[in-house]
């Protein structure tokens, strides 16, 4: 039977479309970044003068800067280009929310990406030999991390846990794994009065110190460099804050750490029950899967579970949830065991 053509399909291809112009599109706006055209478009330029400050082919350059105005990063207007507020935002180096690094850590990602059919054959992607101890965590990850925050996330999270009664009463709060220091800072700033410990690994709380330094908090917040997954953490602890880190193997050390009636405040994203979603937390079970972790995303009633079996009270949950960071805030109260 033939197979007819002249009719149209039962669905729209277009989600289909999109999905594959994803890879498109990222590098598009990576090449613009690692040449820097956003910061040459702070004010309208024609294409023959993007091409010639950053030394790039004229003909392709005016065509690269058409896909960037199609992709609604920059402007077109008198055959000027410009940039948009978003892009003066988060795509301009001297911006306090640039994006850059947090760009070199998804490209370094890409080649995972890239090799799903060779996991999915596998069982996982295999880790060339020699680096099988190299850590994930570097400079690029931390500053990445540090970038995408302050984009939303972490000035979400900072103004809910402001306005808890537990947080508001606290004389002492420890930043457990607090990476680039960013909430640290803010709930300073936020609380001066407040004793801030930020605990995370030496070569972290190096990058750290810097940010504490930029916003005139060095000093002002105590830092702990160790391995909590190993060392002790401390105690005497109102609230231990924890953001985007896996603690479900020491949350009877944290349990431990906490003062009478203190409280875990737990920032993580979640998944649904079925596994399938939101997209964004899918997507990084799926890597870290693929990678071969010991770690996965939790369902919100995982985390309640393992929190209540510690001994836990779980208080308050908020959430924090945008397309892009599907966050929830867990409250769970130290309950005295009888």
């Amino acid at each position: 039977m033939d197979k007819i053509i002249y009719r149209m399909p039962e669905a729209d291809f277009g989600l289909i479309g999109e999905i594959a112009k994803g890879n498109e599109k990222a590098n598009i706006l990576f090449a613009a970044a690692d040449l820097e055209i956003f910061d040459s478009l702070t004010h309208p330029k024609t294409a023959d003068q993007v091409s010639e400050e950053i030394k790039t082919d004229p003909y392709l350059t005016e065509k690269f800067l058409n896909a960037l105005v199609a992709l609604n990063l920059i402007h077109k207007i008198d055959n000027r280009y410009s940039n948009t507020k978003l892009a003066e935002t988060f795509l301009v180096r001297k911006s306090p929310f640039y994006q850059g690094t947090l760009f070199e850590m998804k490209k370094r990602g890409l080649t995972d990406w890239q090799r799903i059919s060779d996991a999915l054959k596998n069982g996982g992607i295999k880790i060339k030999a020699g680096t099988e101890n190299k850590s994930i965590i570097d400079r690029t990850f931390i500053v990445g991390h540090a970038e995408i925050a302050i984009t939303g996330a972490m000035q979400r999270a900072v103004d809910a846990v402001s306005s808890l009664p537990e947080f508001k009463g606290a004389k002492k709060l420890l930043d457990l794994g607090g990476g680039h220091g960013l909430y640290s800072i803010a709930f300073h700033q936020l609380k001066p009065d407040l004793e801030v410990v930020l605990f995370d690994l030496p070569h972290v709380t190096e990058i750290a110190k810097e940010y504490l330094e930029q916003h005139g908090t060095q000093g002002k917040i105590n830092i702990i460099a160790a391995d909590f997954t190993k060392d002790d953490i401390g105690n005497g602890y109102d609230v231990i804050f924890v953001s985007d880190v896996t603690i479900t193997g020491i949350l009877k050390k944290v349990y431990d750490a906490l003062n009478e009636n203190g409280v875990l405040i737990y920032r993580r994203w979640t998944i649904n029950d079925d596994r399938t979603s939101p997209l964004t937390s899918v997507l990084f079970d799926f890597m870290l899967a693929m990678r071969r972790s010991e770690h996965r995303v939790y369902t919100l009633g995982e985390y309640i579970r393992l929190l209540e079996a510690t001994g836990f009270s779980i208080t308050r949950i908020l959430d924090l949830s945008s397309p892009q960071d599907p966050t929830k805030i867990i409250v769970a109260k130290k309950k005295e065991r009888c």
